[in-house]
């Protein structure tokens, strides 16, 4: 036999690649061929294949194997071409069957956000809400969670644009008010909506991240304020932001 392992020549090299790119210190060909148990001349020619594509690079001086440039480039284009409403359905779907409320997604557009999914609560509940439409940032949970980690200049245009129109009487009327409550999402990671933009709706949304550790996207779930006794938000905050890391961490973004 050519191998001492079975398996195609895709995974030979998949598999020659990830002990390249997982381990703590770069290795030597040597080190690679014990790794990988295959034979000298077969590991050779799967590490030439890597290198003529880019996705690894030798430094002849240290004699080892790194990384390649390619793999940058390649996860570039992946994050760009990425849907974050296909990355986000899974984890939506677990957190509505964990709590039967309504679930958005939503991004910034320009000084609103806007819902691109929902999953509706099979119970009895009519939001404002619905796909492609347009909220305001300032007392939405998906708006205040995304608005809260965007650079001071950007949050601050931001800001200046919002209406500060009363919807309730818990609406944040003033920019101060609302930076006030934008720290405090900045400290647990989870945005609230008490009865803000809708009465007798309360909401817990967290951010998403991508790659870059930029806020791209929020995640919130929704309820009637008299199905959510204080016990149940503090449970929907936890899913949330589970959620809301799960989705993250699928983007690429880091812990």
């Amino acid at each position: 036999m050519e191998t001492k392992t079975s398996g195609s020549s895709l995974s030979k090299a998949l598999n020659m690649l990830n002990h390249v790119c997982t381990s703590p210190v770069p290795l030597r060909f040597a080190e690679l061929v014990d790794l990988s148990e295959l034979p000298k001349a077969t590991a050779h020619r799967q590490l030439n294949t890597l290198l003529e594509h880019g996705l690894v690079r030798f430094d002849e001086h240290k004699q080892a194997y790194y990384p390649g440039y390619e793999l940058l480039a390649l996860a570039h284009r992946t994050w760009a071409n990425l849907d974050i409403r296909d990355v986000a359905a899974a984890p939506m779907r677990d957190l509505w069957s964990k709590t039967q409320e309504t679930i958005h997604l939503a991004v910034l557009d320009g000084a609103d956000v806007i819902y691109i999914d929902k999953l509706e609560s099979p119970k009895s509940l009519r939001l404002y809400s619905a796909v492609g439409k347009k909220g305001p940032i300032y007392c939405t949970g998906v708006g205040k969670a995304m608005l809260a980690f965007l650079p001071e200049d950007k949050q601050e245009t931001v800001i200046a644009a919002q209406s500060f129109i009363r919807h309730t009487d818990h609406t944040l009327i003033t920019p101060q008010a609302l930076r006030v409550d934008l720290q405090q999402v900045q400290k647990t990671g989870i945005s609230l909506d008490l009865e803000e933009h809708e009465m007798g709706i309360k909401c817990a949304a967290a951010p998403i991240f991508n790659t870059r550790n930029e806020a791209i996207a929020a995640i919130s779930v929704t309820a009637p304020a008299f199905r959510t006794s204080d016990q149940t938000y503090e449970e929907m905050k936890v899913q949330v932001k589970h959620a809301a890391n799960t989705i993250s961490k699928r983007l690429g973004a880091c812990d």
